[in-house]
């Protein structure tokens, strides 16, 4: 680009513009060329081209912020977009472990459940009253009663209560009875 120096202007502000954003056939070296001609005979044109090219420099800053914004909001909602997916795979196989870890208690506890109906039912066998009769018959020399044994009691009568009197008086029954006599 070429040094272009204006006589109202302090600093040459076209060394940083985009030469793609002049109109279609202005470039920044036709500019410089024809800064001395234009200055005289197209001023106003030019004003309207600087309106114009500031108007679109304002545009492009804008577009850019909302570029940025735009592209900031992407990568926002994408790693949120994100966290959720990772977040319901997650619980999804911590599900899958948990129903895992069910399925396996489960079985384990029908196993155990097995074992205990097979014990239950030795130590039904080991303690039945065959089992019994047999240890007090051959072990401890024991018989069942026999009829003449047998003591029947007749309960047809009702029910008595008797109350039995003792006549011999405990030390303290005697000390109770000996201050009663004195306050009578």
């Amino acid at each position: 680009m070429t040094y272009y120096s204006r006589s109202s202007s302090a600093y040459d502000i076209t060394l940083f513009e985009d030469p793609d954003m002049y109109e279609s056939g202005d470039k920044a070296e036709d500019i410089a060329s024809d800064g001395a001609a234009e200055h005289q005979s197209g001023t106003k044109e030019k004003n309207k081209r600087q309106g114009s090219r500031a108007d679109r420099r304002n545009a492009a800053k804008k577009s850019s912020r909302g570029g940025a914004l735009r592209i900031t909001l992407a990568v926002i909602f994408g790693i949120a977009f994100a966290f959720i997916v990772v977040s319901i795979i997650h619980g999804q196989v911590q599900l899958t472990e948990l129903n895992q870890e069910i399925a396996n208690a489960k079985t384990q506890l029908a196993e155990q459940q097995s074992v205990y109906t097979q014990l239950q039912m030795k130590v039904d066998s080991s303690i039945s009253t065959a089992v019994v009769e047999e240890y007090a018959r051959d072990n401890l020399n024991m018989n069942k009663a026999a009829n003449s044994q047998k003591e029947f009691i007749n309960l047809s009568e009702g029910d008595k209560a008797e109350v039995t009197m003792t006549s011999e008086k405990n030390i303290f029954e005697a000390i109770a009875e000996a201050f009663a006599s004195l306050w009578s």
